[in-house]
């Protein structure tokens, strides 16, 4: 009991903030008072982080795309890395790649993906994307 009595006091006195700030010291701070300069941050609480990330970009891609919650599993992983990359509104200027997702054409989907500048600054990552969305059409 004492612990949370603690822990519910350093809350209450440090508030939470969900975005980053500068403390009365000038440092950036985030959450609980943890200035930015002295975190660490353990694998298993970013992989949290990043999934919730994911949880609220998917619910994001599906309200700026109807047809993404019903499109093969492969595809909502693709599209969602990519806006993870680049955002939703960098992913927006994909019309024609995105236009042959929701219209099934993953074969000229997977090659559209290839041109494009995201495709020239991370290759392996755009090949290996357009490769899975390629699959979806041999089958």
């Amino acid at each position: 009991m004492k612990e949370m009595n603690l822990l519910n006091q350093i809350k209450k006195h440090e508030g939470f903030k969900s975005s980053v700030y500068e403390c009365t010291e000038g440092y950036d701070t985030i959450g609980y008072g943890f200035a930015i300069k002295d975190l660490k941050l353990d694998e298993d609480i970013a992989e949290l982080i990043l999934i919730k990330k994911l949880d609220k970009l998917q619910k994001r891609i599906a309200s700026a795309y109807g047809w993404f919650y019903n499109a093969p599993e492969e595809v909502k992983d693709v599209v969602t890395n990519m806006c993870y990359q680049m955002g939703v509104s960098g992913f927006s200027q994909f019309k024609k790649t995105i236009y042959l997702l929701e219209t099934e054409q993953y074969e000229d989907a997977s090659v559209e993906m290839l041109n494009s500048l995201w495709a020239k600054q991370t290759p392996n990552r755009a090949k290996e994307l357009s490769e899975q969305v390629r699959a979806l059409g041999l089958d």
